[in-house]
């Protein structure tokens, strides 16, 4: 016979064992995001942010890329922002709202991906890695 110390045990380790995959599950939509650069002659540096993260800053060179992946919140108001800087060139720019959200959510279950753009003239995103880009803003 188990002694009720090692039964409340064992207890406590199923328990852990069944809740702890929950914990990284996302109860919306997990998003993927990446920015890419299109431009040939030059490296950019993008700081990347949101309320509750700040994922840095990172320099991407040309066809280079920088992704990362998060749930979306409950409510549906996660805003990503980023920072860029090329040579004497300065943009910000929101790269995940709701804005986005609308052209980048595709009717399907699953996960959701977003891809940028970085060219000479601006900022273009999609919701496929291969085209359909919709220009969102120019270098200042």
């Amino acid at each position: 016979m188990i002694s009720s110390a090692m039964h409340n045990f064992l207890i406590f380790v199923l328990l852990t064992y069944a809740i702890a995959p929950i914990t990284h599950a996302c109860f919306m939509k997990k998003w993927h995001i990446s920015v890419t650069n299109d431009i040939s002659n030059g490296d950019f540096v993008a700081h990347i942010k949101s309320g509750n993260d700040d994922l840095g800053n990172h320099t991407i060179p040309f066809e280079g890329n920088y992704s990362w992946s998060f749930c979306d919140n409950f409510f549906g108001r996660t805003l990503f922002y980023g920072y860029f800087w090329w040579g004497s060139k300065f943009q910000t720019l929101d790269l995940f709202d709701d804005n986005v959200r609308k052209i980048c959510a595709l009717p399907k279950g699953g996960d959701e991906y977003c891809y940028w753009l970085v060219q000479a003239d601006g900022f273009y995103v999609s919701a496929y890695p291969d085209g359909d880009w919709v220009f969102k803003k120019s270098w200042n």
